[in-house]
């Protein structure tokens, strides 16, 4: 059933909620570089529990997320998704702030898990921008606003950097804390009220199976644009960069995926309005495995990123075009669901890579990966199919 979008009476709420989009990401990774040395410096334990520690607060917030998005998104059946994600918003501006003052790794791990549960905020957006959109606008929509969203991430980790060694950590945690409460004014003023959204019947529901299946193939597309980060040292070290050089090549590869990744999300949810958007995630989900065993053929850092860079390309742009169907007959709670398929990728991604790579090699985690997303994209299709023809 085609769903007709809430009339926003100035036109401009996939605008605004976009932008807020990208500043929350850029707000919220602007400690990404720097939050390690800060667990460092108040710390007053040994090296070894110390890193134990930094582990923890480092990824406590992306693993409570996978909790926290689909209890948000369920709300937004009976709350306002405008009120809920400008709360979400409010409650970051009051954690960040905090954790400048912290001193306690124990205060500052319940710290991070609260803001990973308020980090379901992104799955509100996401029920924003399918509320507001019409069918035909979903795909190009959700490109939009997942490419906005990975170059918040992208730009935003240096500049931290730069600003904790310019004013001091608690001074970057403040600055971070008022472009958070920015966001928060701009949201108010500039989105329209939404009421909240509906649960539809029980036949226009997406199917159970059908529903783990998309959340398996965003899973597995999520592992493969995350997990090089985790062995790039060891990559470099093949390669035979020089150690001083290594932590700026790296940055540059990452760098340079990251923003092929943004503008593959993009591309292929614009051409999902002149290709069967089931047909396009086929492909692209092939396509990317495919480049993801090619990575063993880079012999140096430049031939290695521009494969990885068209892998990338290829597999971010599965995530909005999964969402955007996803949309189409999916409440709340559904999105939320498949929403966390990229928080548990984000947390699996490195600790796959690490464990292959620390029982065989490259190969063999390029391999590994790439049947994993193929065979998510040909159980997704044919699952696809069986559901179309008992629909």
């Amino acid at each position: 059933m085609r769903r007709a979008p809430i009339p926003s009476p100035k036109g401009r709420d996939i605008a605004v909620v976009t932008t807020a989009q990208f500043c929350l990401a850029f707000a919220l990774n602007f400690m990404f570089v720097f939050l390690p040395f800060y667990v460092r410096t108040i710390s007053t334990l040994d090296e070894a529990a110390t890193l134990r520690w930094t582990g923890l607060i480092v990824g406590a917030a992306s693993a409570m997320a996978t909790f926290g998005s689909p209890f948000w998104a369920n709300l937004t059946d009976r709350f306002s998704p405008k009120v809920l994600f400008e709360r979400g918003i409010l409650s970051h501006i009051i954690l960040v702030a905090l954790m400048g003052f912290v001193t306690d790794l124990r205060l500052l791990l319940g710290i991070r898990i609260l803001q990973g549960f308020f980090g379901g905020i992104s799955t509100i957006g996401l029920i924003i921008v399918s509320a507001i959109s019409s069918q035909d606008q979903l795909a190009r929509r959700m490109g939009m606003y997942q490419s906005a969203l990975t170059l918040g991430q992208i730009f935003s980790p240096p500049l931290g950097a730069m600003a904790a060694a310019a004013f001091g950590f608690r001074g970057a945690f403040l600055a971070s804390s008022l472009m958070l409460l920015g966001i928060f004014l701009f949201c108010l003023v500039g989105l329209s009220p939404l009421p909240p959204r509906p649960r539809p019947t029980t036949k226009e529901d997406l199917p159970r199976r059908q529903r783990w299946l998309a959340w398996g193939i965003a899973f597995a597309g999520t592992v493969q644009i995350v997990f090089l980060p985790s062995v790039l040292p060891t990559i470099l070290r093949d390669f035979n960069v020089p150690e001083p050089q290594q932590l700026v090549t790296a940055g540059t590869i990452v760098f340079a995926y990251g923003a092929s990744a943004a503008a593959g999300s993009y591309v292929l949810s614009w051409l999902a309005g002149r290709i069967p958007p089931q047909r396009l995630v086929l492909v692209s989900a092939l396509g990317a495995s495919i480049f993801q065993v090619l990575l063993i053929l880079g012999v140096g850092p430049v031939t290695f990123t521009l494969i990885r860079m068209i892998q990338t390309a290829l597999a971010a742009g599965i995530f909005p075009l999964i969402l955007a169907q996803i949309a189409g007959r999916g409440h709340g709670q559904t999105i939320g669901f498949i929403n966390t398929a990229r928080f548990a990728g984000n947390a699996a991604g490195p600790v796959i890579a690490t464990f292959v790579l620390a029982h065989s090699n490259f190969l063999s985690l390029y391999v590994v990966l790439g049947l994993g997303l193929a065979a998510m994209a040909v159980g997704h299709h044919l699952g696809a199919r069986h559901s179309a023809r008992n629909r």
